[in-house]
């Protein structure tokens, strides 16, 4: 992403769940703000039913299984949110958040949880914008915190906010890590162990291999790659290979889980998606 540039690429994922509540059915995840938050183009796009049709469903439809991913693990991780609200825990820290409205969408588990969205400051200025403009204020709950993933201190960050090490959270990392290189992405995973007290929770996504994929997958993964490109955001990280990083291998095996945030992993991956879902619990 180029310094001091909005994120077109979390616009455009944002106009995917704007689309999704206005034209899809069933709804498997409803953001009614994410119309208003994403860029004047995709909000004319969008609420015209014959520019959808043409721009989505004709010109784009090679990108159309991304669509589902988006979606899909939106749901999955905000479903597992919810459940680790139940067992008490209260801060919520969005890695990447772009143009997300959990804050917005969730009045409701405001007095429970405080909201962290984490992303590029230009990403963020242009969202308190957009906020502005809609006549929106920011939810007492909500901070945000800016840092550059790939060469900040996703902790040194964090301390600039009221967030507590001594509580535990709930992180969610969509959609972002393959923005990253490898090793600025196994370092915020070190960062995150560093300030995540045990009992807390990550879910992730991240790309995997072309030889692990179909080769209509592998066709979409590089249209995507091109969609990202030309909009000066490209895929940094084509895949995670953990049998090679210092994060595995330093990993105690026979530690019982519970001692560390990231000990015990279930592994969830959506059928036609080119990004396996991890999610993390200590």
């Amino acid at each position: 992403m180029r310094e001091k540039q909005r994120s077109r690429t979390a616009e455009a994922a944002a106009a995917v769940r704007a689309a999704h509540v206005l034209y899809d059915r069933p709804v498997i995840f409803a953001d009614p703000f994410a119309i208003r938050l994403t860029s004047r183009t995709w909000r004319v796009i969008c609420r015209s039913e014959f520019l959808h049709w043409l721009v989505v469903t004709k010109i784009l439809s090679p990108l159309r299984p991304v669509h589902g991913q988006i979606l899909g693990r939106a749901r999955y991780a905000e479903d597992m949110l919810d459940e680790a609200i139940k067992r008490g825990i209260s801060q919520y820290v969005i890695l990447g958040a772009g143009l997300d409205s959990f804050a917005l969408r969730r009045p409701d588990v405001a007095g429970a949880v405080r909201v962290y969205e984490v992303d590029h400051a230009a990403t963020q200025r242009s969202k308190r914008e957009r906020l502005e403009d809609l006549g929106l204020r920011v939810p007492q709950n909500l901070e945000f915190v800016s840092v550059d993933l790939e060469n900040g201190s996703l902790r040194e960050a964090l301390a600039t906010s009221t967030y507590s090490p001594s509580d535990q959270a709930f992180f969610s990392w969509l959609g972002t890590v393959p923005y990253l290189t490898l090793h600025a992405f196994f370092r915020t995973l070190e960062l995150i162990r560093s300030v995540a007290r045990p009992g807390s929770e990550i879910v992730f996504d991240y790309g995997i291999s072309r030889r692990l994929l179909a080769l209509g997958d592998v066709a979409t993964l590089e249209r995507l790659e091109r969609f990202t490109q030309r909009r000066g955001e490209p895929l940094r990280v084509r895949w995670v290979h953990w049998g090679s990083s210092s994060w595995r291998t330093s990993r105690p095996r026979n530690r019982r889980p519970g001692t560390s945030p990231i000990d015990a992993m279930t592994y969830g991956r959506l059928r036609g998606h080119t990004s396996p879902i991890f999610r993390v619990t200590g």
